[in-house]
């Protein structure tokens, strides 16, 4: 743990040794410590993580304010639900540029992105017969996931009711 008085930066993130965050393409993870640690030729304040994949985590504080989030608040979570349900975004463009799209929404890690990647996915899957590319089937199931790992969190739900509440949201888009 740290001693004496808190950083800019770890002010700055407020993350607390037990405190839920979101870092990104990881999901959501637990703050497990706060130390200062050898990093080259200086000692600078860290952050460890456990993530609930089991993997454990240590960021430098600057490092972690980029890269970690709180999880989601109640108006994150109405922002999410009316994501879900909005007219799915076009197909357009090519496959290729649709897939740095879609990771680069999976690589900020934000809710309202992870929510657009469900929806849109989920829609093409139900009303196109599937017709996702591997690729962008991998993309739409890792933002699933991450999503739904998220809702768990900020709604205390297990991974059945948090699914079950994107379903009920996404609407097939015919009635938009």
């Amino acid at each position: 743990m740290s001693s004496g008085s808190p950083s800019p930066e770890s002010s700055e993130l407020g993350a607390q040794v037990g405190d839920e965050v979101v870092y990104a393409v990881h999901g959501i993870g637990q703050v497990v410590a706060r130390e200062r640690r050898q990093v080259g030729a200086t000692k600078r304040e860290c952050i460890v993580i456990d993530l609930a994949t089991g993997l454990r985590v240590t960021l430098v504080v600057e490092d972690a304010v980029a890269r970690l989030r709180a999880v989601a608040d109640t108006t994150e979570l109405e922002a999410v639900r009316k994501t879900l349900g909005a007219r799915s975004s076009r197909r357009n463009g090519s496959w290729t540029r649709r897939i740095k799209e879609s990771q680069a929404k999976l690589a900020a890690g934000q809710a309202i992105d992870l929510a657009e990647l469900v929806r849109d996915g989920s829609r093409v899957e139900r009303t196109e017969g599937g017709r996702l590319s591997h690729r962008e089937r991998r993309l739409y199931r890792q933002a699933r996931r991450l999503l739904v790992s998220e809702l768990c969190s900020a709604r205390g739900v297990d991974e059945d009711a948090a699914e079950a509440w994107i379903d009920a949201q996404i609407h097939d888009g015919s009635d938009d």
